[in-house]
């Protein structure tokens, strides 16, 4: 008699929609229970056939899909927020800070013969990109425009940068600037010229250059745009241009997830599809291809003591498949004690917030399958049909009306959820711990309600939204664990 005891969930990553990668599963899920299946449209005929019974019947749309409820380890969950998500940002070491040195929210200060604005609706964070037209007359080497900035940049490894450029560039042609000196000059205080790397035409790429020597950087005043090549006319974008200061783990890498918006996966399948391999303890194992996480949700308590993550499926087809070995990672999942909740801010423990016996939140990104008269019955596509929504839900003891009075005001509240789980990296001092952090900028509290419910302590169930904010997210996760950029990559 199969047994669920026996069962497992392997899960590869997919470069095309439906479509298996050749080699073993990226990893097993630590999965608790799992509602996948195949459903199958009744098409019921509507003629009349001189009988009381219903008339027949035939097979119409396929569809596939349910819930997979999972434990959070430190390396599987990174796996299913690359889904919902998006995928991570390139892995640093633990402990590495991202700076804002320029939001690109306002116009720059332009050369001659170049013109200086901001764009409203082509950009990528914030309100605005900052965009500069060029004409002929620029010369190479002239500084194409330039912002006055104020930053302490001693330590710093990295600029990175969003940048959009309407024709091809070489490695070099561009080159972005931080300097000592005002508008961008290069004498006679400290500078540093970094090559733009090649630029595809009309795309937004998330650029990482290498600052090769920052000792010297203690007083940024300026960053500027130059161009070293003759480009002759043509126009470019900028926006979010941060420096990075690495943190002395030696192992430990930190997982920065942001949530898609300009671009998808692909036209058919907006997020990053999985093949899913479910054995059941009998027979081959099911296989569910073009899976993606359209719903996440995550939740803990006093009482439901594991971080629990469950992932509403949504997949393309269904084959089958001969199982494959079982191997789980061996981390531990984060559990209620290593939680930490700010609201309000994330000073420690000045924002931390000690009275809630429960959380929740729900990513949902709004997907559906969709059919198409293509000579098939299951999806042609998976798109999106909605606003993304992140519902988020809590107890708390109601010992005082702190955050009552915000509902009552209607002031959004910056929460940051913290699991800090077991030693990652003994190496630095002090040590590295798995991490999983979830950000969330602004969250609109819906319902506060607070009511004697019997003669026992009064607690609030309380129910809201998080929100967009101009910071470029209404979700943020950050997950540090022992794996580098492959294991999460495109």
């Amino acid at each position: 008699m199969p047994q669920g005891s026996r069962g497992h969930i392997g899960i590869k990553k997919e470069t095309t929609w439906g479509e298996k990668v050749a080699g073993a599963n990226d990893l097993f899920l630590p999965f608790a229970s799992e509602t996948l299946t195949e459903n199958i449209e009744e098409l019921l005929s509507a003629a009349q056939r001189g009988i009381l019974d219903e008339p027949k019947s035939y097979q119409g749309e396929k569809s596939f899909g349910g819930d997979v409820v999972i434990e959070a380890h430190p390396t599987s969950i990174g796996h299913i927020l690359r889904s919902a998500l998006n995928v991570p940002a390139e892995a640093t070491a633990a402990g590495t800070t991202e700076t804002e040195l320029c939001s690109c929210e306002a116009a720059w200060t332009p050369d001659e013969g170049v013109v200086a604005s901001v764009d409203p609706n082509d950009k990528k964070k914030g309100t605005y990109s900052a965009r500069l037209q060029v004409t002929p007359s620029v010369a190479p080497d002239d500084i194409l425009g330039s912002f006055i900035v104020s930053a302490n940049m001693v330590g710093a490894t990295h600029i990175k940068f969003w940048i959009k450029c309407s024709k091809i560039t070489a490695d070099g042609d561009l080159v972005l600037r931080v300097s000592e000196n005002a508008l961008g000059a290069n004498t006679p205080e400290a500078f540093e010229d970094m090559n733009v790397p090649i630029l595809a035409a009309g795309v937004w790429q998330e650029c990482t250059v290498v600052i090769t020597d920052a000792t010297d950087l203690a007083a940024v005043i300026s960053v500027a745009l130059i161009m070293h090549i003759e480009l002759a006319d043509f126009e470019v974008r900028l926006d979010d241009i941060r420096y990075l200061i690495a943190g002395a783990s030696t192992t430990a890498k930190q997982h920065i997830f942001t949530p898609r918006q300009a671009t998808d996966f692909h036209a058919d399948c907006p997020i990053n599809p999985y093949t899913l391999e479910v054995y059941r303890d009998q027979g081959n194992a099911f296989q569910f291809l073009g899976a993606i996480v359209n719903t996440l949700a995550l939740n803990f308590s006093t009482t439901d003591k594991v971080l629990k993550a469950t992932c509403g499926i949504i997949a393309k087809n269904i084959g089958s498949v001969s199982k494959t070995g079982l191997s789980l990672e061996a981390t531990k999942p984060f559990v209620w004690q290593d939680a930490k909740i700010y609201i309000g801010g994330v000073a420690d423990p000045g924002n931390r917030c000690n009275d809630l016996e429960s959380f929740s939140l729900t990513w949902d990104n709004k997907c559906v399958a969709k059919y198409f008269l293509n000579n098939t019955a299951i999806p042609g596509k998976i798109i999106r049909d909605g606003f993304r929504t992140i519902p988020v839900s809590f107890v708390i003891d109601f010992v005082n009306r702190t955050e009552y009075d915000y509902f009552i005001l209607g002031t959004e509240r910056q929460f940051r959820i913290k699991l800090v789980g077991a030693v990652c990296d003994a190496t630095p001092e002090p040590d590295v711990y798995y991490t999983l952090q979830i950000d969330l900028p602004l969250v609109r509290y819906l319902a506060y309600p607070i009511n004697i419910g019997g003669p026992g302590r009064l607690t609030c169930a309380v129910t809201g939204k998080a929100k967009y904010d101009a910071a470029g997210y209404a979700l943020l996760a950050t997950l540090i664990n022992l794996k580098d950029t492959a294991e999460y990559a495109a």
